[in-house]
């Protein structure tokens, strides 16, 4: 029989990587966001991609296996839709 301290830390992973999952998504959105902006101002873009970069290293040496693909999923989830999938139909409906 599962203990308390069992299920507890079994919730706690769970809610770790799905809190991770919204942060990459987060964290894509906003990389992607300060790269797409008309101004194109490099500072921002260069602090924006070396601390996403830092935060994704960080992640990779101290945190859980589950939770850094959460991070990551949630991260490839933002750049597919808002990257690839909102560019290319904002294009067709450009044409």
């Amino acid at each position: 029989m599962l203990s308390f301290r069992e299920v507890m830390a079994f919730l706690g992973i769970v809610g770790q990587t799905f809190g991770l999952i919204v942060f990459g998504a987060v964290a894509g959105w906003f990389t992607l966001f300060a790269f797409q902006q008309p101004e194109r101002r490099w500072q921002l873009q260069s602090v924006v991609f070396g601390v996403f970069f830092v935060f994704v290293a960080l992640l990779a040496r101290f945190s859980s296996p589950g939770a850094f693909g959460g991070f990551l999923l949630g991260t490839a989830g933002a750049f597919l839709y808002w990257g690839i999938f909102k560019k290319t139909a904002s294009e067709d409906e450009e044409e």
